[in-house]
């Protein structure tokens, strides 16, 4: 099992990706993520063998259709979220503005990834990592692909639908 996907290969996956074509290093990744050098170094191999991340002359990128296909089919089974209590945090699933823009007149409750001393309160979800808060924190293209991608672990299919717009969005360089 080891070679399975895991929740921290998604981050990692994600990292990539927004920060495409930008030739990343594991030290790098290491210090925007906040996972140590093993872990990441250990996750891009997972992804390598999965053919989720590809190396070559350009340096390290991530083949965009795999990666919808998978926050789209089995990000809410590696990662399967619970919606808790009201916390400080970051907007998430059909929070994320760009979601929540396309949800006319919806109501609902405001979900936040946890983040102490965050920006908003709403109901906590899971983040995919302990670490993923954080590094959204840090780089608002990488919130906006975690917040999508929680879409996927708690929304509804009409929410779904909406983020896989807007992942694709994203993973054209579109946003």
């Amino acid at each position: 099992m080891d070679d399975a996907l895991q929740p921290i290969d998604l981050l990692v996956a994600l990292k990539v990706a927004v920060d495409a074509p930008a030739v990343r290093s594991v030290r790098d990744l290491e210090e925007e993520l906040g996972l140590s050098k093993s872990a990441v170094s250990t996750s891009l191999r997972r992804l390598r063998g999965l053919g989720l991340v590809r190396e070559g002359e350009e340096g390290r990128r991530v083949p965009k259709r795999m990666l919808l296909e998978c926050v789209e089919h089995v990000a809410r089974w590696i990662a399967p979220a619970t919606v808790g209590d009201y916390e400080l945090g970051l907007p998430t699933a059909h929070s994320e503005a760009s979601v929540r823009a396309q949800l006319l007149g919806a109501e609902a409750d405001t979900l936040v990834i946890p983040l102490p001393h965050g920006p908003v309160r709403g109901r906590a979800v899971s983040p995919i990592h302990p670490l993923a808060p954080a590094a959204a924190a840090r780089d608002p293209r990488l919130h906006r692909m975690l917040a999508l991608v929680d879409t996927f672990r708690v929304g509804r299919a009409r929410e779904r639908a909406i983020a896989a717009r807007e992942l694709r969005a994203c993973l054209a360089g579109d946003s």
